[in-house]
């Protein structure tokens, strides 16, 4: 009995620590990078658009960056300061990965999205005829709810570019979760993913931390099998960035490229998204159609 409620406590301890942990992450994702941009910020279905001050489409198009949980605020910023072409849409719900996994299970949120830019863009005069070039998704944390969704459609797929994961892909387990084996039906879509950026056919940029959740695969874990079912290693290296964010190891072979970072907490996994304007300036102007 006593080995019973001692088990019982530490699940209570544990929920609770998640609890608090959520209700820290929305305080910092709200309050942090309110030094305004310059811009337009535009409503658009459960999504904010931003539209850079200046912005004019090039002859063969304009860029979209999506951008999936984190304040816009903090977005806006590492989009200024990755100098990104384009605009810059993000969408920000209250929840964790659940609530953009329903969000996006439907295809066409994805392309309203996309349609709802260019009209907002058409009423104000900008690329009334202009096509979109390439779209970037960029996650962090919970968001990768939704990419999963998303790379799971293949027209969905084919329209996006590339994926900038900012510790931000988890997955569930197979078989004893003891073991901690990464449930390989949650990375289908990331694995294809990876794959086509090692040919040159997509872009993708994973980061992590050594944050590791008791329940579910860490993105360490994740990015550990993605390299593994490629067949490719990371070298280990030893790089201070900014705020102290201490490089550990790196993968860089073809358009993928993976980033693991020392830190086990909860404020080593946030700087992931206050500097993602280190990661997001890595990815190419134009990148084509798809594919």
């Amino acid at each position: 009995m006593a080995g019973f409620l001692s088990c019982l406590c530490g699940r209570a301890q544990f929920a609770l620590r998640l609890v608090l942990w959520a209700m820290l992450l929305l305080f910092l994702l709200e309050g942090y990078g309110h030094a305004s941009v310059e811009g337009e910020r535009v409503a658009l279905s459960d999504a904010q658009l931003f539209i850079p001050d200046g912005f004019r489409p090039d002859v063969d198009g304009y860029d979209i960056t999506l951008h999936l949980h984190g304040s816009a605020e903090v977005a806006e910023r590492n989009f200024m300061q990755a100098k990104l072409p384009g605009v810059l849409v993000t969408v920000a719900l209250r929840g964790l990965s659940g609530v953009y996994t329903a969000k996006f299970r439907n295809p066409e949120v994805f392309w309203n999205l996309l349609g709802e830019v260019r009209s907002r863009l058409q009423e104000r005069g900008i690329a009334p005829d202009t096509p979109v070039r390439s779209v970037t998704v960029v996650s962090f944390s919970a968001g990768f709810g939704g990419v999963r969704e998303m790379l799971n459609d293949p027209a969905i797929y084919a329209r996006i570019n590339a994926l900038v994961m900012l510790d931000s892909i988890y997955a569930g387990f197979t078989g004893d979760p003891a073991q901690r084996h990464v449930d390989p039906a949650n990375m289908r879509g990331f694995l294809r993913f990876a794959r086509d950026a090692l040919r040159g056919k997509k872009m993708m940029i994973i980061t992590h931390c050594d944050l590791r959740p008791d329940d579910y695969a860490s993105t360490k874990e994740t990015a550990d099998y993605l390299l593994a079912q490629i067949g490719v290693q990371r070298e280990a290296v030893n790089e201070q960035w900014a705020d102290g964010m201490i490089l550990t190891s790196r993968f860089d072979g073809g358009r993928l490229r993976v980033y693991g970072f020392a830190g086990d907490t909860g404020a080593d996994h946030m700087k992931h998204l206050h500097h993602g304007y280190l990661f997001l300036r890595q990815t190419p102007i134009s990148l084509g159609t798809g594919g």
